[in-house]
C-alpha cells in the first residue's frame, strides 16, 4: 500500500490537488520519428550522416557537413485508424490530418581557413508530435464499474487519512476541492456515483447492485501538438571532425475532452463523467554533438540531448451526472488552472554510417532515455509526489533503434528504405497492469503503450543541381491497452477492482513531401 502513502504526500503538499500524473508526464515527453521526407524514408537514422535537416535535429554536428546553403519545407498527410476491442466489442475510428512537418534554412559560410573551412548556421521548425486523434471504446456486460473504483480508492484513502466522503458536501467555509481532498472522490460523491455503505460508517460502496452488470461507453477527443524551433551552429575541422550545438524553444498545446457513461443492467439507471483539460506552455532545450570521419567511407556520431525544461499550465473542468438520485443529479468541479514546471528525460544517441562509392549509404542510430527522471514541480519548485511513481514505474533505460538505407540509381534519382523500433518505457509489472495507476484530477482513463515499429520507404529526385523533391511513406504499428480506470488492490494484496482493459490498435500511415533548394 506504499503507493497510497506516496499520493498522500502529493495531495497534502499542493493547493487544488491538480497536476500532471505519471501517464500525463509520459505523453508530454515522447516524440515521434521526425524530419524531412528523406530523413523519415530512412527511418530517421541520420545521427552520423549529416547533410540533411533531419540530422540536425538528431545530432547538430550534421550541420557541419553542409557545403552549400539550403531552404526546404515538408508537408505531411497522416491517417490513423484506431480499433478498440473491449470485452469482444470492436469499435473503429478513422483520423486523418494534413500539416507542415518542418521548414528550415541552412546558411553555409566559408571561412577561408584550412582548418575550419566553414561555420554553418541553421534554423528549423519541427513538429515533434501530433496529438490529433479521436477514439471510442464500448464494453458490454462488464461486472465491474467506475463506481467500484471510486468507492474503493476513497476507502483506501480513508484508511490512511480519515477522509470522510460524507463531509465533501457539508457546509464549510472552504470548497471541499481545496481542503486536501482527491478531486475524483469529491466529484464522485457529490454526483452520487458511489454511496455510503449500509451499517458501515465512513465506508463506501458502488451504486452498482449485486449481480448487476454495466454497459460502458468511453468517447475521447485529443487535439494539439508539440512544436520546436531550433537554432544551430556547426563547423568542419579538417574534414575529419564535425561539431555542432543547438538551442531549442518548444511549445506544447494539448487538449483532451472525454465522456464516459455507464448503463446498469438492472433497469434504466445510468451515470456519466465528462472532463476537459487544456495544457499550454513552453520550454527550452540544448543539444551538442560530434561526428568523426576517420575514413571517407565511415562516419561515427555521438550526441547528447538535455532535458526540456517546461513551464506549463493546465486548465480543467469535470462534471458528473446521473438519473437515479433526485437529490444529487449532477455535480461539477471548479473551472480552474494549475501552473507547474516539468522536466522531460535527457537522452544519448550513438550513430554509425557507411558510404559506399558515393552510390549508397547505410546508417544506424541507437538512442536511450531514462524516463524515470521525468520530474514535476509546482510553480515554486516544490517536488510533486508523482515523481515517486515516475521513479518506480518507468525504466532506467528505454531504447530506440533506427536504421536506414539509401541507394543512388542515377546521379539524380535515389531510393530509400528504413526501420525504427521504439521500446515502451514501463517497468514490466506496471506494463502488465499489476500495479495501480494513481491518477491526478478527475480523468480516470489512460493508455498503456506498447512498443512502436516503423517501416519506411521513399524516393528522391533532383530536377536541377539546385532544386530537389523527396517523398516518403511511413507505416507505424503499435498495440496499446486502454483502461477506463485503474485496477485496485486491497491491503492483503488481493485485487479488489479488476478493471478490464480494452485492446487499442494504434496503426498510422504517413505520407510526406519535401521540396528544397540549394544555393
Amino acid at each position: 500500500m506504499k503507493r497510497y502513502l506516496f499520493i498522500l504526500i502529493a495531495m497534502f503538499s499542493c493547493i487544488g490537488l491538480w497536476a500532471q500524473g505519471e501517464i500525463d508526464a509520459l505523453r508530454l515527453s515522447e516524440t515521434d520519428i521526425q524530419g524531412t521526407a528523406r530523413g523519415q524514408a530512412m527511418g530517421g537514422a541520420f545521427g552520423a550522416l549529416g547533410g540533411d535537416v533531419t540530422s540536425v535535429g538528431i545530432n547538430p554536428a550534421g550541420l557541419g557537413i553542409y557545403i552549400s546553403s539550403e531552404v526546404n519545407v515538408t508537408a505531411n498527410y497522416s491517417s490513423t485508424p484506431i480499433e478498440t476491442n473491449w470485452a469482444n466489442n470492436v469499435l473503429k475510428h478513422d483520423n486523418s490530418k494534413f500539416n507542415f512537418a518542418n521548414a528550415s534554412y541552412i546558411g553555409y559560410y566559408p571561412t577561408g581557413n584550412e582548418n575550419f573551412s566553414a561555420i554553418n548556421f541553421g534554423f528549423s521548425y519541427r513538429r515533434l508530435k501530433d496529438f490529433n486523434r479521436s477514439y471510442n471504446a464500448e464494453g458490454k456486460g462488464l461486472n465491474v464499474s467506475l463506481s467500484n473504483y471510486m468507492a474503493e480508492t476513497t476507502n483506501n484513502l480513508n484508511n490512511y487519512t480519515g477522509i470522510n466522503a460524507a463531509e465533501f458536501d457539508e457546509p464549510n467555509n472552504s470548497d471541499p476541492y481545496y481542503r486536501g481532498n482527491p478531486w475524483l472522490s469529491v466529484l464522485g460523491w457529490q454526483g452520487a456515483l458511489f454511496n455510503e455503505a449500509a451499517n458501515s460508517p465512513n465506508k463506501y460502496e458502488s451504486v452498482m447492485q449485486p449481480n448487476e452488470t454495466v454497459n460502458s461507453l468511453l468517447r475521447v477527443s485529443e487535439r494539439g501538438s508539440i512544436e520546436t524551433y531550433d537554432f544551430s551552429l556547426g563547423t568542419n575541422i579538417n574534414d575529419l571532425l564535425y561539431i555542432g550545438v543547438t538551442f531549442s524553444l518548444t511549445d506544447i498545446n494539448y487538449h483532451i475532452q472525454s465522456d464516459y457513461r455507464e448503463n446498469f443492467s438492472g433497469g434504466n439507471d445510468y451515470f456519466t463523467l465528462s472532463n476537459y483539460q487544456d495544457t499550454e506552455g513552453g520550454g527550452y532545450q540544448f543539444k551538442i554533438g560530434a561526428i568523426l570521419r576517420p575514413a571517407d567511407f565511415l562516419r561515427l556520431g555521438i550526441a547528447y540531448h538535455s532535458p526540456t525544461w517546461y513551464s506549463l499550465t493546465d486548465y480543467y473542468y469535470g462534471k458528473a451526472s446521473n438519473n437515479y438520485d433526485a437529490d444529487y443529479p449532477s455535480a461539477n468541479t471548479p473551472e480552474d488552472h494549475y501552473p507547474y514546471r516539468f522536466r522531460t528525460p535527457d537522452s544519448w544517441i550513438f550513430s554509425i554510417a557507411g558510404i559506399v562509392e558515393e552510390k549508397a549509404a547505410i546508417s544506424v542510430d541507437y538512442e536511450f532515455k531514462n524516463y524515470s527522471k521525468m520530474n514535476i514541480q509546482d510553480e515554486n519548485g516544490i517536488e510533486s509526489g508523482e515523481n515517486n511513481y515516475i521513479n518506480e514505474d518507468f525504466r532506467l533505460t528505454t531504447s530506440t533503434l533506427r536504421a536506414g538505407l539509401e541507394y543512388r540509381f542515377t546521379p539524380r534519382f535515389s531510393g530509400r528504405l528504413g526501420y525504427a523500433w521504439i521500446q515502451n518505457p514501463y517497468e514490466k509489472k506496471f506494463y502488465d497492469g499489476l500495479k495501480e495507476v494513481m491518477i491526478v484530477g478527475t480523468i480516470p482513463h489512460y493508455i498503456i503503450e506498447g512498443d512502436a515499429n516503423y517501416i519506411t520507404a521513399g524516393l528522391g529526385y533532383h530536377f536541377t543541381r539546385n532544386f530537389y523533391m523527396d517523398v516518403a511513406f511511413v507505416y507505424k504499428n503499435q498495440k496499446d491497452r486502454l483502461y477506463a480506470y485503474s485496477p485496485v488492490w486491497n491491503e492483503q494484496g488481493e485485487i479488489s477492482v479488476n478493471s478490464q482493459p480494452a485492446s487499442f490498435k494504434n496503426n498510422a500511415y504517413r505520407g510526406l513531401l519535401t521540396l528544397g533548394y540549394r544555393f
